[in-house]
This record gives C-alpha cells, sequence and structure tokens, in this order.
C-alpha cells in the first residue's frame, strides 16, 4: 500500500536524492515508535510516497506479533492523518553524475529505493540502459508490477526481470514474469555483461547475503 504524503503548510518539500528514506515518529497506544521507510517515487515538490507491505505474525511462529509500525500504517492512518516526519536522509542513493548503466536488484519490499531511483531517470529523459531485476514470491507479492511493465514499453533503455520463486497457478514464465527462481548470480551471468556496471542493492538478508559476495568475487 502506497501512503502519499503532504505538507500541511502547503510549502514546497524538501528535495531528496532517489534512493534515500524517510524516518517517521508514530503514536502508538503502547509507546512512540521510530520507524524509517524508503521513498518509493521520484522527487517532487508537492508530495513524498513510502509504499508499506503489512507485516504479519509468520504462519510457523504465532508466538511472533506482526509489525507494529507497518499494521499501524495499514489500522490507522487515512488520509488527513497527520504525521511527524524527518527530512529525507540517506547514505544509499543515486550517483547521478555517472551516465553508464546500471543494475537496480531489488526483493520483496526492498524494491521501493529501486522505484524511486528508476522513476527519476526515465523522468529527466536519461539514456542509460537501465536493468532492474525484482524478486517477489508470485504477482500478488509484486508491487507495482504493471507499472514497471509499463515503464519498460516505454522505455527502450529500461530492462525489466521479474523472479518469482513461488509462482501462482495464474503466472506465467515469459508472460507476467521472466524467471523462475530467485535472483541470483548464475541469472545475472546469463543476463549482462557485468564487467563496468554499477549495482544497487536492497533487499532481505537471505538474498544480500547470497548476492553480495558473489559480486565482490566477480570484481564488483
Amino acid at each position: 500500500c502506497s501512503f502519499y504524503l503532504v505538507p500541511m503548510d502547503g510549502k514546497p518539500l524538501p528535495a531528496f536524492q532517489p534512493g534515500q528514506f524517510l524516518t517517521f515518529r508514530l503514536s502508538t497506544d503502547n509507546e512512540p515508535l521510530t520507524r524509517c521507510y524508503s521513498l518509493s517515487d521520484r522527487p517532487r515538490p508537492d508530495y513524498y510516497r513510502v509504499t508499506i507491505k503489512r507485516v504479519l505474525s509468520p504462519s510457523n511462529e504465532t508466538g511472533l506479533p506482526p509489525g507494529r509500525s507497518s499494521n499501524y500504517f495499514h489500522d490507522q492512518i487515512t488520509q488527513g492523518s497527520r504525521l511527524q516526519i524527518k527530512a529525507p536522509a540517506g547514505q544509499f542513493h543515486l550517483d547521478q553524475e555517472s551516465d553508464r548503466p546500471l543494475v537496480l536488484i531489488g526483493g520483496g519490499i526492498g524494491i521501493t529505493p529501486m522505484l524511486s531511483m528508476l522513476e527519476h531517470l526515465l523522468a529527466i529523459g536519461s539514456e542509460r540502459e537501465i536493468w532492474l531485476f525484482y524478486g517477489a514470491r508470485n504477482s500478488r507479492e509484486a508491487i507495482m508490477s504493471q507499472r514497471l511493465r509499463t515503464l519498460e514499453q516505454q522505455h527502450p533503455n529500461f530492462h525489466l526481470h521479474l523472479c518469482f520463486s513461488q509462482p501462482l497457478e495464474g503466472d506465467r514464465e515469459g508472460g507476467n514474469y521472466q524467471h523462475h527462481g530467485r535472483v541470483d548470480i548464475d541469472l545475472l551471468r546469463k543476463t549482462l555483461p557485468l564487467a563496468g556496471y554499477p549495482f544497487y542493492l536492497c533487499g532481505p538478508p537471505a538474498m544480500m547475503q547470497s548476492l553480495v559476495p558473489g559480486l565482490e568475487a566477480l570484481g564488483i
């Protein structure tokens, strides 16, 4: 679910670097929570967008509570709600000075900063070759997948690779997704001439632990 945040005073919002995040202070019933969420759209003066997945209790770990902050957003935040937010921050952001081809890799909700980078580059008319590898369980959990397919159709320099690890019955490899499985080094090596490409990665720990050492071994 995406939340669109507008300034109460109507003034232009502070600019940010694609890939950065917002810090929220949430007033819950028990105690205040501080949480960070990546901005999921390109910089705009009139609103910020964050895209937040509801985190439920793991099905095999009934003793673990659901995500407090994500459920607070989904259950308590409605149009007109007021939120305490710090200005955008973070060292993980797009290098806008480079014109080299780049690779964006997002796993699960880790796709959100990649969306910000992608939307920005395409909106400014960048001619950089952009490769996006997006790993999700299936079409139900692949957020913004239709938007991504539309962008690929509109921009010949954007190449989308959707990877589903647990496709639904109606999902079709070669149709609404490209690869059955996870984003891994073998897939990247088959798809890209890796040398010289900058990589941006964001995803769950298992994905990062799998990809980062492999990319480092390739000199990336």
